[in-house]
């Protein structure tokens, strides 16, 4: 296969998955692990990915070639981003559309992060002289790539944040963020330990319906998704007292 067949593979293999490991892609090319390794230190330097102890992870903000919404995630994580303030102590959940809160976290200064993302808290170490970064261990998820389970719960509870910032599978107008995931729990442990929780999703999450409920109307502060809501979802999402903000793609 030719070299730049190999890149391509790999590169395709990132942004599907957000992270890759150099046997894995050894054994899928065929090629050496040495081999490997020079493709993704090629891919570091062009700023696709960050190299990783036996691996690599998509840098955050390169995933807008393969996500047709990037643009607008975009917007709803610089709108996120405009609550949190110079030295604050926040919680990212993790998520493609929480991932593109990366560019904005890294200009605030003195901010605590913890995450339970391994793509969100390699980015931030490598790329971040502002931020203090904390990393919750637990169970890893491949799915997800990130961290669940007790462990994980049992951490972030011995800790409190101002904010919380959580994606959705589905969202509901009337009951709140869904999930097909039933492990439910970590979300719910962020939003207890945290003074406000902001759910950042597109408004398209509002037509995925899920047989599990993760965070209760009750449980969430501010709900940010982009401008094409429809007018009715808003009115009825702010009567659980519920702070609505809407990004424009763009902004």
């Amino acid at each position: 296969m030719a070299v730049a067949d190999n890149r391509n593979l790999i590169k395709k293999q990132l942004f599907k998955h957000e992270s890759v490991s150099v046997s894995g892609l050894s054994e899928l090319l065929g090629i050496s692990e040495v081999s490997i390794r020079k493709y993704l230190s090629q891919l570091e330097r062009d700023r696709i990915c960050i190299r990783t102890h036996g691996g690599a992870v998509l840098v955050p903000e390169k995933s807008s070639a393969t996500q047709p919404h990037s643009t607008v995630k975009q917007a709803i994580a610089k709108v996120a981003a405009s609550l949190i303030q110079p030295g604050a102590r926040i919680i990212v959940d993790s998520g493609s559309t929480t991932a593109h809160l990366l560019p904005f976290l890294q200009l605030i200064p003195d901010i605590v992060v913890m995450t339970n993302s391994l793509p969100i808290a390699t980015a931030l170490t490598e790329r971040s002289n502002n931020a203090t970064i904390l990393m919750c261990g637990g169970t890893w998820d491949p799915v997800s790539h990130s961290f669940q389970g007790q462990m994980s719960e049992k951490m972030i509870a011995s800790y409190n944040f101002e904010w919380a910032f959580v994606g959705a599978s589905g969202v509901d107008v009337e009951t709140g963020t869904a999930t097909f995931h039933e492990l439910t729990k970590l979300s719910q442990v962020m939003s207890e330990v945290s003074e406000h929780t902001v759910l950042m999703a597109e408004s398209d999450k509002l037509n995925k319906k899920m047989p599990n409920i993760e965070l209760a109307w009750s449980q969430i502060s501010h709900f940010v998704t982009d401008n094409l809501i429809a007018d009715v979802a808003v009115k009825q999402i702010r009567t659980h007292q519920v702070q609505v903000l809407l990004a424009e793609e763009g902004e």
